[in-house]
């Protein structure tokens, strides 16, 4: 994240009381496909060189997206990934939000990626093939995890219960980083999902059974995230979205992940009923962009905008979407690189990010 204020680059508590920009980073190891034949390969140097990039235009903090399933995929070369981004970040002086990622639950299932095969395969006894996984997962796949998982229904292949499970993997992932000098602190888990009214006070319970277990580990801050509807019998009142607020009386900070695409005024307003709601509760934009719609694009103008709305609702930060060697064609304002030779650089869309951040500073 781009520093706006003054401020050592170490510093958690700077990270709280300043207004921060970052970016998403993609990484190789740590977000590789279980269900795939080949996740697509970083260009050379990959890490070393855009930490550089990064350091070198004034960013000093990212949020790092990281999958359960790529663990279980290959645990070795996970950890070996997530060594070298933790020892690099403290080489260049870029903070670290760990993020438990999902996004549309698991390959397992289609295109997503997040939740592994060993907690999937008992509810959904199927193979998951290479096509499936090419394909959206269909609503009623998604609907069946979702309430299993909140029900606590769901088991792992051995028999372990899924939270449990969850819970082993995230203490693993904070104790390999949480002494690290750049390491701010962990997200629970990206963007939860209810299909069911009351399963908002379900999302709740299940931060309090995990927040209280890796107080336990570590002191560093911890993120939870803004949990979406996917249904009609699922309504997002502010009401029932506070109900998702962690409840345990810890002495962690708390920080709540919201991601608006874009941060318009009618979202931001709405995120910030919901702090009001959680008492209060410090604002991080996690992630955001101009939007989800096919051919999105950003310019210089809406940067400015977006940036100077983060600032007027007083959120604590932001991470850009996303920094990442994988480009997505669908959606050009995504994409912060070009990949020249085997090389990752900085594209326009970077160059104009780093310079509104610059300018408003200036």
């Amino acid at each position: 994240m781009f520093i706006i204020d003054t401020l050592q680059p170490s510093s958690e508590w700077s990270f709280m009381k300043n207004f921060v920009l970052g970016v998403n980073f993609h990484g190789f190891k740590c977000a590789s496909y279980q269900n795939r034949a080949e996740t697509q390969r970083p260009p050379n140097g990959y890490i070393n060189d855009s930490f550089k990039i990064l350091a070198e235009a004034g960013i000093r903090c990212i949020r790092f997206p990281l999958y359960w399933e790529s663990y279980e995929k290959n645990s070795e070369e996970f950890i070996q990934e997530l060594d070298v981004i933790s020892s690099v970040a403290d080489k260049n002086d870029i903070l670290c939000v760990y993020d438990n990622h999902q996004w549309k639950c698991s390959s397992y299932i289609g295109y997503g990626i997040g939740f592994p095969n060993s907690l999937l395969i008992q509810a959904f006894e199927k193979d998951p093939t290479i096509e499936n996984s090419l394909g959206p997962p269909t609503r009623q796949d998604l609907e069946k995890f979702w309430n299993g998982w909140w029900d606590r229904k769901l088991e792992t292949d051995k028999g372990k219960d899924g939270w449990d499970a969850q819970l082993e993997f995230l203490e693993l992932v904070i104790k390999r980083v949480k002494d690290k000098k750049s390491t701010i602190g962990f997200e629970i888990l990206n963007e939860p999902q209810v299909f069911r009214q009351g399963d908002f006070r379900k999302v709740g319970n299940y931060h309090d059974y995990i927040v209280k277990k890796i107080s336990m580990i570590t002191d560093k801050t911890l993120f939870f995230c803004f949990t979406s509807s996917a249904s009609l019998y699922a309504i997002n009142f502010p009401w029932e979205q506070a109900k998702t607020k962690p409840s345990f009386n810890i002495g962690n900070n708390i920080i709540f992940d919201v991601h608006p695409y874009p941060p318009n005024i009618i979202t931001m307003e709405y995120y910030k009923v919901l702090s009001s709601l959680m008492k209060n509760i410090s604002l991080y934009v996690g992630e955001f962009n101009a939007g989800i719609k096919k051919g999105v694009e950003i310019n210089s103008i809406q940067f400015k905008k977006y940036i100077k709305r983060l600032k007027d609702f007083k959120v604590s930060g932001g991470a850009f979407w996303v920094w990442s060697y994988v480009i997505d064609n669908d959606h050009p304002a995504f994409n912060l690189t070009n990949v020249i030779g085997n090389k990752i650089y900085s594209n326009t869309n970077f160059d104009n990010f780093t310079n509104v951040i610059k300018e408003d500073h200036n």
